[in-house]
């Protein structure tokens, strides 16, 4: 569990709520301890004193009658601000006192985000709580732009977004599992929540057989009438449709049991879904539909490339989840998933030259689905006969 947590406090109900989790969070450790930060920005208003003098009454923009007018101004409102933070940071001291948890309360000037990242870096805590919006809260924005801001550019722990009351009450921890070492870390630290505050655990995995049912067509429309038979869109479809779809789901149904089982390595009971679809909205509906207490992701998936700050459906995610969402910093090396039992089937390399002759993104789906063709069949090796038959059996003639 979290020993260092930090949180950033302004007044505003989701932050409110983001103490709360936070100090939940510090209180199952035993020995966590909370940091509680406010962030103002007293300089920003200096400046714009400053664009606002040329607008002033004539007899205010003389400079005899300015410079005292800007000492006031600034010592109101630095003098304010620090009050401000003082008020907002004595509630969470005093529920952190009657909790036992060691508190530190902190305060920053400056831009909010800019704060946050110099501050999390610094620290380094293991768990970053904020609330999901601030004051600016509106229908049409349905994550703060601190909240973002720090989600897309803090790398140091993990990040918990709030926008519900902290209860796990017999609401379960639903995370996102996509045989991605980042989904299993994922997997492994909603066990962990889901043991401490006694909730039932329930991992999901999505695939999406219908990506390319809608891709096709389009591709078809755009190529001239040669390059459509060069490319054989008919038998191309057929492959999607009956080997690489049904490869797809039994993939991913496979990663989800490895993660089950290593669930079970650390003493908990998961409940395991598979659902087709687009992940992004499938995660969402199931969370909301499970009346999740807490959505747990990874902070990348299986297709993460360099570049990224964070994976396109964690950031969706974080943006659209109508609960609480956790995203887990990825591991640090590779994350020791059980290997399930199953019979290797060998391959003769008649079979592999015609497995060769299916798209590379799409060979491991084919592998799986012929080898699975073979196994209800009562096969003990892969040979060309096989594959020819898979493909009849899918529809795609002799190979």
């Amino acid at each position: 569990m979290y020993q260092q947590v930090f949180v950033g406090v302004d007044g505003s109900p989701c932050s409110d709520l983001a103490v709360d989790a936070a100090l939940a969070f510090a209180s199952a450790a035993g020995t966590g301890r909370c940091t509680g930060c406010h962030v103002y920005a007293a300089r920003m208003h200096r400046q714009r004193f400053e664009d606002m003098e040329p607008g002033l009454p004539e007899r205010y923009r003389e400079e005899e009658r300015l410079g005292p007018l800007r000492a006031t101004h600034d010592d109101l409102i630095s003098g304010g601000m620090a009050l401000i933070s003082d008020a907002y940071l004595a509630p969470p001291a005093a529920k952190a006192a009657a909790r036992g948890v060691p508190f530190e309360p902190v305060t920053a000037e400056g831009r909010g985000y800019v704060e946050f990242l110099r501050l999390i870096r610094e620290r380094r805590p293991d768990l970053t709580v904020l609330g999901a919006t601030g004051h600016g809260q509106t229908p049409e924005i349905p994550l703060g732009s601190l909240a973002e801001r720090v989600l897309l550019y803090a790398r140091e722990g993990d990040l918990l977004l709030v926008r519900r009351p902290w209860n796990l009450k017999n609401r379960p921890v639903v995370v996102g599992v996509d045989g991605s070492d980042a989904s299993y870390a994922a997997l492994h630290r909603a066990a962990t929540i889901a043991a401490a505050f006694d909730a039932p655990l329930e991992a999901v995995a999505v695939y999406d057989p219908f990506f390319h049912a809608g891709v096709f067509p389009v591709i078809a429309d755009a190529l001239p009438e040669d390059a459509q038979r060069r490319f054989n869109f008919p038998a191309q479809e057929r492959l999607h449709d009956e080997i690489i779809d049904r490869g797809l789901e039994h993939l991913y149904r496979r990663n989800l049991e490895r993660g089950a089982a290593l669930a079970r390595t650390l003493g908990a009971r998961v409940h395991t879904a598979v659902v087709a679809g687009r992940v992004c909205p499938q995660v969402h509906h199931y969370a909301a539909a499970r009346g999740a207490g807490l959505l747990v992701l990874g902070r990348y998936g299986l297709h993460r490339e360099e570049a990224s700050l964070v994976g396109s459906n964690a950031l969706n995610l974080a943006r659209m989840s109508t609960t609480n969402v956790l995203v887990v910093a990825p591991p640090a090396g590779p994350i020791a998933v059980p290997d399930l039992p199953i019979d290797a089937i060998p391959w003769t390399p008649e079979a592999e030259a015609l497995l060769s002759r299916v798209p590379p993104f799409a060979r491991g789906a084919a592998r799986t689905a012929i080898e699975e063709h073979a196994r209800a069949r009562g096969l003990s090796r892969i040979t060309e006969s096989a594959v020819q038959d898979a493909a009849r059996r899918f529809g795609m003639g002799g190979g």
